[in-house]
């Protein structure tokens, strides 16, 4: 049976696979970095409270980001240009290597960027189900 393709590109997967994360970028901020006064980034963390945990932020200028991992189901792979080498098999005064490539890391989930506002607003005050209930036996009986 003939196959659709004339060339094979073998591939390999690395044994030390790198450590990559991917960052995705709002419009404003990748403009921000293609200008020619683009400005100094720094992350910091914020501060943790009882009712809400701390997270990362990304601080450009006078511009801040929540930092967010977002974890995806299809992995991501980085490839990387190789080629083949001549096995035992192989006549090594013979063999030709071959355009290949080789897959060095493997990205199951990214970093969001979500815009902070300027003023810091009050959580909205949430009624838990036994303060609600107890409310309204309370009026019932009253």
């Amino acid at each position: 049976m003939a196959t659709q393709y004339d060339v094979d590109i073998p591939f390999s997967a690395s044994h030390n696979q790198q450590a990559f994360k991917l960052l995705e970028l709002p419009s404003e901020l990748l403009a921000l970095l293609e200008s020619d006064n683009a400005p100094s980034f720094t992350i910091t963390s914020s501060p943790a409270t009882a009712t809400t945990p701390g997270y990362a932020i990304l601080c450009a200028g006078d511009k801040k980001y929540q930092m967010r991992q977002k974890n995806t189901s299809n992995p991501i792979m980085i490839l990387q240009p190789s080629c083949t080498f001549p096995t035992e098999a192989d006549d090594a005064s013979t063999f030709i290597p071959a355009p290949s490539v080789t897959t060095i890391s493997k990205i199951e989930d990214t970093i969001e960027l979500i815009v902070q506002e300027a003023e810091t607003k009050a959580p909205p005050k949430v009624n838990k189900w036994h303060e609600k209930f107890a409310k309204s036996r309370a009026e019932k009986k009253g």
